[in-house]
């Protein structure tokens, strides 16, 4: 409750990032490349979060339901309104919309705006709110959903249940459905402290990052660029693309249990990946 309050003052002081049109212009790209919405289609957002900013942004274009999954309520409606308010004043130009999409994006999105509730948003928008706190797929049917996508949040999820996680992509998914993630694999701690290193969490031992590190607030499984891609292999889904963006980590001591991946790996900051279920 203290995180949402000051967060939610937080963001609407600093208002609109930068990061968010880019992403909203990369997911867009990517569907479009893919083929991977249709009218009528269920998505399904991992790790909605504070604001539903991806499903928005798919939900302005297509005409689709839309599940958002998440393990807690910290939704920010006034951060939200504020952050599509702005957007709204950048997106013709910023995602060079046709004239008959720009129209359709800013009636929506003015209903969205004068809505006084999320509730009133889902109805508007066809949306679905779902909390499960212990973070698994495990609830929802076979071959629901033709597209699970998700920006900043498979970091997050549990190491132990992933394989199971990722497996039930593969069973959520309907045939020549997509799922579109971008994974941050920075340390977080850079965000708030730029004296560290991008990857400052390399230089400690499992035993180490659990004792002093590791919490349920804001988990972190470190979880490395050859490890998610033989995660996902292994659940069955065919890697489309993958971009790897990577930043210099410095001179850090990385620990024995990463030094084996090489400095390409290490170096990894930001995951891009996009599989298909054949």
């Amino acid at each position: 409750m203290l995180g949402n309050t000051i967060g939610q003052k937080r963001r609407i002081r600093q208002g609109l990032n930068q990061m968010y049109v880019e992403r909203s212009r990369k997911m867009l790209q990517l569907s479009e490349k893919y083929g991977a919405i249709r009218p009528g289609d269920r998505l399904l957002e991992i790790g909605t979060g504070w604001m539903h900013w991806e499903s928005t942004i798919f939900r302005l274009f297509y005409d689709v339901e839309v599940t958002l999954f998440d393990v807690w309520d910290n939704r920010q409606l006034s951060a939200y309104k504020h952050f599509f308010r702005q957007f709204e004043q950048v997106m013709d130009t910023e995602l060079a919309l046709q004239p008959l999409e720009s129209k359709r994006a800013h009636a929506l999105l003015r209903e969205v705006l004068a809505a006084p509730s999320f509730e009133k948003i889902y109805e508007l928008l066809n949306f679905t709110y779902v909390i499960n706190p212990g973070g698994t797929l495990e609830h929802f049917q076979d071959e629901a959903f033709s597209l699970i996508f998700s920006c900043n949040v498979l970091e997050h999820i549990n190491k132990q249940i992933l394989p199971g996680f990722l497996s039930d992509y593969y069973r959520l998914l309907k045939r020549g459905g997509h799922s579109i993630h971008m994974i941050d694999l920075g340390d977080h701690l850079y965000y708030y402290d730029r004296r560290v290193s991008y990857k400052n969490y390399l230089r400690y031992s499992d035993a180490t990052w659990k004792r002093y590190f590791q919490n349920e607030v804001q988990y972190f499984n470190r979880v490395q660029r050859p490890e998610w891609l033989e995660l996902y292999e292994r659940a069955g889904l065919a890697m489309l693309e993958e971009e790897a963006i990577s930043k210099d980590i410095g001179s850090i001591n990385i620990d024995e249990n990463y030094r084996h991946l090489g400095q390409e790996n290490l170096r990894c900051v930001t995951l891009w990946v996009i599989h298909g279920k054949p």
